[in-house]
């Protein structure tokens, strides 16, 4: 009897072993979770798996303009996007009311705080329903806004060409295990060139927890962002160091490409060229020289003829000119010594502002990884190993017995 209590106790060690060793492995084999399914699901007829939500903020309590959230979706060909919300107001793309695209992108505002909304998409004419479920949200508690923190990123076709109606999303996700842990509510934005460029900008300062209740602190620094990017020219992502994509980095470029992974260049600064600042000549001064007295002569008079008064007058006419001339010539030279004198290095002068907008994705990002699994697995190898032990132990013991 006891032999077999002994058996059973070993066996029971074992199964336990292997089970924790199973419950450590598994994480390492799955597949990555994917990050946002409707920024990377492919585009068909009809839209609804890629309809996105993003930007829930809510800073008033009651109904505000500045308590919204953002729609945005993606359509085979281009045409009009709009989202009604209930039975009530319907909202416009931000581009304009009739504007039309492959990429949508809608902004619902003047929303009430803690209240559960529902609403349907209309693009290309016909209302979209989500299988008759419609879409639902439920804004969170008033959070005042954050210290504006901008990331500035770039998106740009295979070709080199702007990717103009590019949507962008972005996720902050923990790094350090400090501050908030775990990751952050989807934020956005959409590439709009005549608005600045290929560039986009997105306030991670907006960023809230996944029940959108708390802020989501983060540390520049450590924690990362991912970026997804989106078109009808193809799709990217990338994970950054939140530091990377603030100034004054230089801000790096996703680029799009048909096959869904994409790619990203990191920009490098590059110093502008030399300028040369013009240098004044010193500039002669003029001395004046005391005349020296000349003796007074006693002459005879002589009667005036026509011939002196002649030399006269042409002796007046070239002083006359020599004047003029020395005055231009002064003139010329105090315009230029002002000129160059107020002349600024061109490194000085302010370059004008670029606007930038916002950005959309499709592009499964790589997996992570986490490095204490590596610890945990060796933890499981010594508890098989010391399972092993121990049942070869209470073997002898038995067989000894």
């Amino acid at each position: 009897m006891r032999n077999f209590s002994t058996r059973r106790t070993v066996l029971l060690a074992f199964i336990l072993t292997l089970t924790a060793l199973a419950f450590f492995l598994l994480p390492l084999d799955a597949p990555a979770a994917d990050p946002l399914g409707c920024a990377t699901a492919p585009v068909t007829a009809d839209p609804t798996p890629t309809v996105c939500l993003s930007n829930m903020v809510v800073v008033f309590n009651g109904v505000s303009p500045d308590n919204q959230f953002v729609v945005s979706w993606r359509t085979v060909k281009s045409e009009k996007g709009q989202v009604r919300l209930g039975a009530g107001a319907t909202f416009d793309d931000i581009r304009g009311s009739e504007y039309q695209a492959t990429t949508h992108y809608v902004v619902v505002s003047n929303l009430d705080a803690k209240t559960n909304y529902t609403f349907d998409i209309i693009s290309g004419g016909k209302t979209y329903t989500n299988n008759n479920a419609h879409w639902s949200i439920r804004t969170g508690p008033p959070l005042q806004p954050e210290t504006p923190y901008t990331i500035i990123g770039r998106v740009s076709n295979a070709d080199g060409s702007e990717a103009d109606g590019a949507l962008v999303y972005a996720q902050v996700r923990d790094g350090d295990k400090k501050d908030t842990s775990g990751r952050s509510t989807w934020l956005s934005t959409i590439v709009v060139v005549p608005d600045g460029g290929n560039f986009f900008n997105i306030n991670l300062g907006m960023a809230r927890i996944p029940n959108n209740t708390q802020k989501y602190v983060f540390d520049a620094n450590n924690d990362r962002v991912l970026i997804i990017a989106s078109s009808a020219q193809g799709k990217a992502s990338k994970g950054f160091k939140i530091n990377e994509l603030h100034p004054p980095a230089a801000p790096p470029s996703l680029i799009l490409a048909e096959n869904g992974v994409g790619s990203a260049a990191t920009a490098t600064a590059t110093p502008p060229p030399p300028t040369f600042t013009p240098t004044l000549s010193p500039t002669a001064t003029a001395t004046a020289t005391p005349l020296t007295p000349t003796p007074t002569q006693t002459s005879t008079t002589i009667p005036p003829s026509a011939t002196p008064e002649a030399v006269t007058e042409t002796a007046q006419a070239e002083a006359t000119q020599a004047q003029a001339e020395a005055t231009q010539t002064a003139a010329a030279t105090e315009t230029a010594a002002t000129s160059a004198a107020i002349a600024m290095p061109a490194d000085k002068v302010e370059t004008s502002r670029t606007r930038v907008y916002g950005g959309v994705p499709t592009v499964i990002p790589p997996r992570e990884t986490n490095n204490i699994n590596w610890t945990l697995l060796l933890l499981a190898a010594v508890l098989i190993v010391g399972a092993g032990l121990l049942g070869l132990a209470a073997f002898f013991v038995t067989r000894k017995s």
